[in-house]
């Protein structure tokens, strides 16, 4: 497995990625996303987001992003997303994605906070972001709509607590 930073060249197959069964209902893509919607997204990140992919025999299977809060009050955090294929799930891609955007966050960016949303009932996401220290702030009642019905998602954050605690 190769993570490494993601290119234009990946929207393709990041694209197809987000549209899948298994993928969709979490990120709460759409089928008819299209293309040109990942390229554009690629194109807007920062010096300060981060976004990985995971590769796995010349295929992308993975993708990770981290985005840097542009509020100059807000500097300090980033949301953060992750997504695996279905077919690739379970085999250690989360937790390295994962773990290059925790050793970003924490050596590079020098954040202090890292949140993200993910539906109540995605428990192998919830599971791996428990497993990096996020822990569960708030209950979003309704928040989507997945399958024809309201959902509920988390709202998780993880404090760096390295270094100094103050401004």
């Amino acid at each position: 497995m190769e993570i490494r930073p993601v290119a234009i060249e990946d929207a393709d197959q990041i694209s197809r990625i987000r549209r899948l069964n298994g993928v969709r209902e979490g990120v709460l893509a759409l089928t008819s996303e299209r293309l040109d919607a990942t390229v554009d997204f690629i194109k807007s990140l920062s010096d300060d987001d981060r976004a990985f992919v995971s590769v796995e025999k010349g295929e992308v299977a993975g993708m990770a992003v981290m985005l840097r809060n542009r509020c100059s009050t807000r500097r300090h955090s980033a949301k953060l997303a992750i997504m695996v294929a279905p077919y690739c799930q379970e085999n250690g891609i989360g937790t390295a994605l994962m773990k290059k955007l925790i050793e970003e966050a924490d050596n590079k960016l020098g954040l202090r906070r890292i949140e993200l949303l993910v539906l109540t009932d995605n428990i192998p996401a919830i599971n791996l972001y428990k497993k990096f220290g996020f822990k569960t702030e708030a209950t979003r009642k309704n928040a989507a709509v997945k399958d024809g019905k309201f959902v509920d998602e988390y709202f998780m954050g993880r404090i760096n607590k390295k270094g100094d605690t103050s401004v």
